[in-house]
């Protein structure tokens, strides 16, 4: 398996959030990496990428962004045609996680997108299907 470099790339604080949870679940992982986008009034997406580029060149990178169709996204998913590297969007700290811990390849990983094993859940559908009483809390 090729050395891999995982980018987690948000707006705002939100990658760094994802990055802290990360190290509280599975602990310290090196080629994790988390990229705060527009927190600053001089942040530049475009030399922001060319950077992340650089640093994981030789490697397998994986970058991961908050929000399909998003500045940080879209600034990204224009480079899918010149650069060889895996996006994935809408992510999930479920998913951050499974991709640390499992290192799944880019089919398993989108077998498991497919899936709709990191999709969003509305709970309140659970408790009717699981039987379960308000009392039962």
């Amino acid at each position: 398996m090729s050395e891999r470099k995982i980018v987690i790339a948000t707006h705002g604080k939100l990658a760094e959030g994802f990055l802290t949870a990360l190290k509280i679940i599975v602990g310290e992982n090196e080629e994790i990496s988390a990229v705060n986008c527009y927190t600053t009034p001089d942040f530049d997406l475009e030399q922001t990428i060319d950077r992340i580029f650089e640093e994981a060149e030789g490697k397998e990178l994986f970058v991961f962004t908050d929000l399909l169709g998003g500045s940080v996204n879209n600034g990204f998913f224009k480079r899918l045609g010149t650069k060889q590297f895996h996006l994935i969007t809408n992510t999930s700290l479920g998913l951050l996680m499974d991709c640390s811990l499992m290192n799944p390849d880019a089919d398993e990983l989108r077998k498991k997108l497919g899936s709709g094993e990191f999709s969003a859940v509305y709970c309140n559908d659970l408790v009717g299907s699981m039987g379960l009483e308000d009392d039962d809390f």
